[in-house]
């Protein structure tokens, strides 16, 4: 059973990297992006991360 959680919870870290990343990159691009609305979005991914 510990070795599905450490995978779990290696999978649910790479999501979260790749999330983090994308707001990163997001944020570089876009011009208009205010902190208010990158939070917006992470709540967004994080919720359907935690649902799936």
């Amino acid at each position: 059973m510990e070795g599905k959680e450490k995978k779990k919870r290696s999978v649910e870290q790479q999501v979260f990297s790749e999330i983090i990343k994308n707001a990163y990159e997001k944020g570089i691009t876009d011009r208009n992006l205010t902190v208010h609305k990158l939070l917006k979005d992470l709540e967004t991914e994080l919720k359907n991360m935690r649902v799936s």
